[in-house]
Order: structure tokens, then sequence, then C-alpha cells
């Protein structure tokens, strides 16, 4: 009978024994994988849980960017370029520009300026007339072609490109007016009705609502009849538009690229809403970077924990299936000493008797082994998601682990044996049989 077939019988006549032993050296090795499984799986859901929360921030703060884009298109235009020999001074005095320029200016702006941060381009010219037909009263006509489209805000044009979906200032067709609240309250004027300026017959398209401004005595009209009107074709005082900031040096840089098309004009900022937003959108990216800081040393603080805590339970359970073993091995061999004595006297050498708990404690440690890392590294996983599960298993597992594994369990098993199988191996036959 060879010493395979006596480790089998061995196995077999002890079944419990040989349970016990693997169960124990599985729920040792289940600690020993598991640990370092749940490490990487808390990593990667790290990883996976920011950039997670990054993708969902950027989605934010683009729709924050949106949102501020509104706003700012619903304060109005904070952007005002001005002809290069306009008297600011005497401008803020009297409100109304006295200089002129070309009307190409707001076109190079437009079309051929291409400035990204520049929107809502708006080509108006400005002066106080007298209207002749409502008793000579004074007023700040205002004529503008509307809005001009800037082909690199596509999103904000309509289909043919010609027109924005939402202006600031809508066009103002050929043929109507658009009159100040204080001026159409002063002169009963109604939305609707007819009227003339200047010789020629106007249809009151709106009163515009009150703002606290010079546009609440202005009136606004197309600005082709405006310069035929005053003998200035092809000249406008004002070009507004809309100074979209997002960054700090965006301040200077737009007035840079207006000089780079328009190396003579003037431009004055008047919106305080254009620093407002640019410290709200700071805030904003301050907020997220706060969260994600806090975020992520909790994340690192909670892996830190969880690693100090392998560390200890691993060689924890190591050990105490180490001791486990020993104690069944030793109690075995207690129990069967006269067997053993009856196996010594019918010729098994020491040396064999010896081999039988030792291969016997072998085969405990690799499949408790393989066991035990299988089921470890699985627990790890316990709470991801079922379609993702097979993936993930597969990603964290590591072979060299499982090698170690299957080398660390047998040997830690040999270790427990030893002195056990040692101690059988030396029963005196004579004497066993005599103590029977």
């Amino acid at each position: 009978m060879n010493l395979l077939t006596y480790v089998r019988k061995e196995i077999s006549f002890r079944k419990f024994n040989f349970v016990a032993g693997l169960i124990s050296i599985s729920l040792a090795m289940t600690v020993w994988s598991a640990a370092p499984s749940l490490l990487r799986a808390l990593r990667k859901q790290t990883e996976t849980l920011l950039l997670e929360r990054e993708k969902a921030t950027k989605r934010e703060m683009l729709k924050l960017e949106d949102d501020y884009r509104i706003i700012m298109r619903d304060l109005g235009h904070n952007l005002m370029i001005l002809a290069p020999d306009e008297d600011l001074v005497r401008l803020q005095r009297e409100g109304v520009p006295l200089q002129t320029m070309p009307q190409d200016y707001a076109s190079r702006l437009a079309v051929t300026g291409d400035i990204k941060s520049l929107n809502h381009i708006l080509p108006v010219l400005q002066q106080k007339v007298n209207w002749p037909e409502q008793g000579g009263a004074e007023i700040i006509l205002c004529g503008t072609p509307g809005q001009i489209p800037t082909p690199h805000r596509k999103r904000h044009l309509t289909e043919d490109g010609l027109a924005y979906l939402s202006p600031i200032v809508p066009g103002i067709p050929p043929g109507q007016l658009k009159i100040g609240s204080s001026l159409a309250e002063k002169l009963n004027l109604k939305a609707g009705q007819r009227l003339r300026l200047l010789g020629e017959e106007f249809v009151l398209a709106e009163v515009l609502p009150p703002e606290g401004s010079r546009q609440d005595v202005s009136v606004w009209c197309h600005l082709d009849w405006m310069q035929k009107a005053l003998h200035k074709e092809g000249q406008i005082s004002i070009i507004l538009a809309l100074q979209c900031i997002c960054h700090a040096d965006s301040l200077q840089q737009v007035s840079k690229d207006i000089k780079k098309w328009l190396p003579d004009v003037k431009i004055e900022e008047f919106s305080s809403m254009v620093k407002a937003r640019l410290l709200a959108r700071k805030r904003a990216a301050e907020a997220h970077q706060t969260a994600m800081r806090e975020l992520k040393e909790h994340r690192e603080k909670l892996f830190r924990q969880q690693k100090r805590f392998a560390g200890f339970a691993a060689p924890a359970a190591m050990l105490a299936a180490g001791l486990w073993i020993f104690f069944l091995f030793l109690n075995n061999v207690r129990e069967r000493r006269q067997e053993m004595g009856v196996l010594r006297a019918l010729g098994m050498s020491e040396n064999n008797m010896l081999m039988i708990f030792l291969w016997k404690s072998v085969l405990i440690g690799i499949l408790g082994a393989a066991l035990g890392f299988f089921l470890g590294h699985s627990l790890a996983l316990v709470g991801v998601e079922p379609d993702s599960a097979l993936k993930q298993w597969y990603e964290l597992l590591r072979w060299r682990e499982l090698l170690l594994a299957l080398i660390a369990a047998p040997a830690l098993c040999i270790l427990a044996a030893w002195l056990p199988a040692r101690q059988a191996g030396r029963i005196d036959p004579a004497v066993m049989l005599m103590d029977a």
C-alpha cells in the first residue's frame, strides 16, 4: 500500500478532523484574501465616484454658465464702444454721444473679428432731437438695425443664422416706433396708434417698460430711416455688446481683441455685473473644488482605516487557523496512539507515519487556500451591481496573490502539524501494544 493510499484512508477515516481543518484554513484565507480585494474595490469605487462627481459638476458648471449667460443677457448690454474723439466727460453728463463712426465697425466685430467673449453686438445711432409733431418735445432718438448675428454663436441663432433666438434688443421693422414709458405718459401715447415723426408716419408698436434711465425718454426706430432723416448715412454713434466673462484676464483681453480690429475706438464698461458674474463663477468653482477635496480626504481616511484593520485581521486569522490545526492534529494523535502503534508494528516507518500527517496538512492547506481565496475575493464585491460584478471580479483579481495563498496556507498547515506528526512518527509500537 503506497503512501497516498494511506493519506486517502486517513482522510476518509477522520472526515471531521479533515473538514474542521479545511474550514479553519478556508476562513483564515477568506479574511486574508478579502482584505486586499476589498481595498482595491474601495479604491476603484472612490475613483469611479470622483469621476462621476467630476462629470456631474462639469454639467452643473455648464448649466451655471448658461444660467449666467441668460441672466447677463436679461440685464442688458454691459460694454459700449464709442467713436475715437468722443468726450467721455460730456457723455456722462449729457447721456448722448455727439461723435459718430462708420456703421461698418459693428460688422467687423461681429463677423470678421470673431471675438469669442463678445456677443449681442448692437449698432445704434443716437441723437437728441425735437419732435415737432408733439409740440417740439425733446427726445433721444435711437436708430438700430437690430443685433448683428455672430457666426460663432450658432446655437444662439435662428436656423438661417440671420437673427438671434433671444435678442436683448429685438429689431425694429421699418415704419414702426418704440417709445419709453415716461415719454409715452407725458405725450399720452398708446401702443397701436399711428403718429408722425419728422414728417414720416409710423405705428407705435410698443411702449417700453420703465427702467429709470434715459431710455424712458427715448424713441427707437429703424436705423436706415434715422440715418436718412438726419443725413447721417452709414454712421452710428455707439456699438453696444455683451461681454461674456469666464476668466479674470478676460476683462483686459476683450479690450485688446476689440482694439485689434478697431484700434481707434474708446471702450467703456458700464455694468458691475460683469465682475459679479466672474466672482460668482469663481465661488462656484471653489465650492466644487472644496467638496471634491473633502470627499477625497474622507475616502482616503476610510481607506487607511481599512488598511490598518486588514493589516491586523489577516495575520490574526492566520495565527488562529494555525493554532486550531495544531490542536486538531495533536488531539488526533493522542486519540489514535494504539492504532498508530499497530501500524508501526506492521512495519510502517517513522518517516512514512510523519509524511501521512504532513500530506494531509498540505491537502488541507491547498484546498483551504483555494476555497478561502476565491470566497474572500468574491465577498469584496458584495453590493456591486450584478451587471458589472463579473467584470470587476476579474479586474480586482491578482493571480500572484492566489499563488502566494497556495504557498502560504500549506506552509502554515505543515508548520502547525509538524510537532503532532513528529510525535506520531516516534510512537514505540511495543509500548502501545502492551498498553492495549
